[in-house]
């Protein structure tokens, strides 16, 4: 296991893990977290975002490390990469590997993945997006509907993964899922991301989320994917 240098709770930036210097720590953190919103993934994607524009190089280095930090924090047998935040405790290894969501796990470093294929494609990104859909059909649905770290945000997830990838079976893959969300919501009502899901109106964790998403599916080659920080899709 590495391990993580504490920083003072103030303060922000890469730490040198061992595998990389691929760490960002977050003013709250303590470890070098993983996935989209929350850790490396997302940094890494708007890295190579930065890389492509100021035609700087070490933004495009910094990233190859960040992909060697997260890929040693990969557990095979769990299919998944670990939410961090729940410390190192041997007896909090299950826990770590079972979210998969937008802001941690694999859902969320599967929309990071492919928002990288436009600067870095090859075999190992390839690989951690088929490892990305598959775990998130299996860990990522039957929670709240969120775009966060609910059903909502990881159906939306999928969504551009079909799109990006050009794939109509993981289309089909979507509808077959949708009918049990819905029904869900029709017995149940809605489930938000917040404290015991009571019902909110914001984006990331309530009731417009869950609108933008089902916006996206109906329309979703005219509605951007907010997550992964698309622009608006020009209309001709």
């Amino acid at each position: 296991m590495t391990s993580f240098p504490r920083r003072h709770p103030n303060r922000r930036g890469s730490v040198w893990t061992g595998i990389g210097r691929a760490g960002w720590i977050a003013s709250v953190e303590t470890v070098a977290l993983a996935g989209m919103a929350h850790g490396t993934a997302g940094i890494a994607l708007n890295l190579l975002r930065l890389a492509s524009v100021s035609g700087d190089q070490r933004f495009h280095e910094a990233v190859l490390q960040a992909f060697a930090y997260e890929r040693h924090l990969f557990s095979p047998e769990a299919n998944n990469w670990p939410d961090l935040r729940l410390g190192s405790k041997p007896e909090d290894e299950n826990g770590k590997y079972r979210m998969s969501a937008w802001c941690h796990g694999a859902a969320g470093i599967l929309l990071a993945r492919l928002g990288c294929l436009r600067f870095v494609d090859d075999a190992a990104i390839r690989q951690e997006i088929e490892v990305g859909i598959e775990t998130t059909f299996a860990k990522g649905l039957g929670s709240s509907h969120s775009l966060c770290h609910g059903d909502f945000g990881n159906i939306d997830i999928l969504l551009t993964a079909a799109q990006m990838l050009e794939r109509p079976q993981l289309l089909e893959r979507i509808e077959r899922a949708m009918p049990k969300l819905l029904d869900a919501i029709d017995r149940q009502g809605w489930v938000s991301g917040g404290p015991m899901g009571l019902e909110t109106p914001g984006l990331m964790m309530g009731l417009s989320g869950a609108g933008y998403a089902l916006l996206r599916l109906a329309f979703m080659h005219y509605v951007p994917s907010v997550l992964q920080l698309e622009p608006p899709i020009s209309v001709q």
